[in-house]
């Protein structure tokens, strides 16, 4: 079934015996006296061992474990499409701080993955006619979010942007006055 295994088991001890990471290889199994044999094998035995049919060790699955961790992925490719939606509607750094705790070296790796080059300083506040449109929409809409700073009020933030093509964080900048005083 896995052909290397005794190869990847070996390489493993072996470099946390250098290391000196006993503990690690007592908790994947091995005793004192496997561990003390293994720095005694030469190359040839070690070879030997490690291209054996028959394995050293056993693989048992920890379902619940699994799926956690196929939770765990779902959950954060969901958040890095919502962050590379974000940063297309022209979030800021200050904004994807405040969302996901982002540091300004993960929104720029982001932004260059994405092909968004952006400019320096600060981002453009909306225009009076803008606003208006906001406070429009805002007005519609607030009743339908707990919380501004929730990923629902990040959708609606974003649905705004979309709806009315002006920068996400100008929406945001107008917008969270308005929230805070309807709390």
């Amino acid at each position: 079934m896995l052909d290397n295994l005794n190869k990847v088991i070996l390489d493993h001890i072996v470099n946390n015996i250098r290391e000196g990471n006993v503990n690690t290889c007592h908790h994947l199994g091995f005793s004192t006296a496997e561990l003390s044999e293994i720095q005694q094998l030469s190359i040839d035995e070690m070879y030997d061992i490690a291209q054996s049919k028959v394995p050293i060790a056993a693989i048992s699955i920890d379902h619940s474990a699994f799926w956690k961790m196929v939770k765990m992925a779902q959950v954060n490719s969901q958040e890095r499409m919502i962050i590379d939606r974000a940063l297309l509607l022209g979030a800021s750094i200050q904004m994807l701080n405040a969302y996901f705790g982002l540091s300004t070296t993960k929104v720029s790796a982001r932004r260059s993955l994405l092909g968004i080059r952006e400019e320096p300083g600060r981002k453009a506040t909306a225009t009076d006619e803008q606003k208006t449109q906001l406070w429009e929409l805002w007005c519609q809409h607030k009743g339908s979010i707990q919380s501004l700073e929730s990923m629902e009020g990040l959708e609606l933030l974003m649905l705004f942007a979309e709806e009315t093509q002006i920068n996400l964080t100008a929406i945001w900048r107008a917008v969270e006055p308005w929230y805070r005083h309807k709390k």
